[in-house]
């Protein structure tokens, strides 16, 4: 059972988060919709700001740079009302974006397996995203060798995923079934309604 003692009554604010390819921004698309909610994909804002993709930004800025405006926008939203935003796959790696995201409303992590996340993105912009650079500058070629960074991800960021207050597997299931179980497990949050 959820504890609600210690959380705020005016909780209004849903954060999806995840790995990449997890199926935050649909699935976060959707459950506003059944919420009747506004809804936010917090890359997608910031690729709005920057006028270039995420990959782009990694690429020509760093990851530094991208963590920096990834943090402000994520202040930004998080004095909404209403409203329920998709995080980024890494955005609970900073520890001020954890506790911020915890303060402000409920979080939700769907999870899923280093196979399925392969899947998703093997045919995808996600892939260049994955293959880096990474912070030392390489580049991976090979399918092993992103398979392989996406196994070492998850693990760096599941640390930050396990701190959500509702956690659900998405694998294999369709996105209308994704958002029931969502929507039962929110039950105890009824004052988020």
């Amino acid at each position: 059972m959820v504890d609600l003692s210690s959380r705020p009554q005016q909780e209004s604010l849903i954060f999806l988060t995840g790995f990449m390819a997890s199926g935050k921004s649909i699935v976060g698309l959707a459950l506003a919709n059944a919420l009747h909610k506004d809804f936010f994909d917090l890359d997608l804002e910031i690729e709005a700001r920057l006028s270039k993709p995420i990959a782009q930004i990694f690429q020509e800025e760093g990851a530094a740079f991208f963590r920096e405006i990834e943090r402000e926008v994520l202040i930004e939203l998080s004095e909404l009302h209403d409203a329920v935003i998709a995080l980024g796959g890494g955005t609970l790696l900073d520890e001020e974006n954890l506790q911020l995201v915890q303060q402000s409303g409920i979080s939700i992590c769907l999870t899923t397996t280093p196979e399925e996340i392969w899947k998703r993105i093997e045919d995808t912009d996600k892939r260049q995203l994955i293959a880096g650079p990474d912070t030392q500058g390489r580049v991976l070629s090979t399918a092993t060798q992103i398979y392989r960074r996406i196994e070492t991800l998850m693990l760096i960021r599941k640390p930050g995923y396990d701190q959500s207050d509702i956690i659900i597997d998405s694998t294999h299931k369709p996105i209308p079934q994704i958002v029931q179980e969502i929507l039962i497990l929110l039950e105890p949050y009824q004052f988020i309604r």
